[in-house]
């Protein structure tokens, strides 16, 4: 009798004991479960703020284009003005330059119509008139990109300091051409060079 109770005791403890044991075992399943999920969580949450940082920069980068783009032109009704009723000739003529471009706004500035986009690395604007000519695309470049003609030139300009490069690029003229702005004491300056370091007149 005695030994039939040990047994039933002991049975009772072992099942006992097996249900703790399975029980730990969920619990660290779970446990694992939601750190997969919080580290899931992680990654989701540094990708996004990863995108947002992608895209202040490009907003950053496009205000910056644009101000330098516009920097030195005079309007009296102000800077370039946001329009959406751009000719069918102008939309036709840009879509055939630039086919690949990205993200396009459009705006009107001084009787041209003009398409700031999206090109490879840097934001473009292309200046194109009512019957769809285009006029030029310009690209605000870092100095890095500036050919060496024209960098010799300002390194023999120690006193004067030069910043925004704007690249441009014209139907008409073969040569790329460079419009420089200088500031020597309190003179601003906009200079053009072609590529040869030449400088050149032009009609910005």
């Amino acid at each position: 009798m005695k030994t039939m109770k040990k047994i039933i005791i002991l049975t009772a403890l072992f099942a006992i004991a097996t249900n703790i044991s399975i029980a730990q075992g969920n619990g660290k399943a779970k446990n694992a479960d939601n750190s997969k999920s919080k580290e899931k969580t992680d990654k989701v949450t540094g990708n996004d703020k990863e995108k947002n940082k992608e895209k202040d920069k490009d907003k950053e980068d496009k205000i910056k284009h644009e101000k330098g783009i516009w920097e030195g032109t005079s309007n009296s009704g102000g800077g370039p003005k946001a329009s959406k009723n751009q000719p069918a000739k102008v939309r036709q003529a840009f879509s055939r330059d630039y086919p690949n471009a990205g993200t396009v706004s459009w705006s009107k500035y001084r009787g041209d119509w003009t398409a700031t986009f999206r090109n490879g690395f840097y934001w473009s604007t292309a200046v194109y008139h009512a019957n769809g000519d285009r006029r030029d695309t310009r690209t605000l470049i870092p100095r890095a990109n500036v050919p060496v003609k024209i960098e010799d030139i300002f390194k023999k300009r120690p006193d004067t300091r030069w910043d925004d490069v704007i690249k441009i690029e014209t139907p008409k003229v073969t040569k790329d051409i460079f419009r420089i702005k200088t500031v020597a004491g309190n003179a601003t300056q906009y200079l053009f060079y072609n590529v040869d370091g030449e400088q050149v007149q032009y009609n910005y």
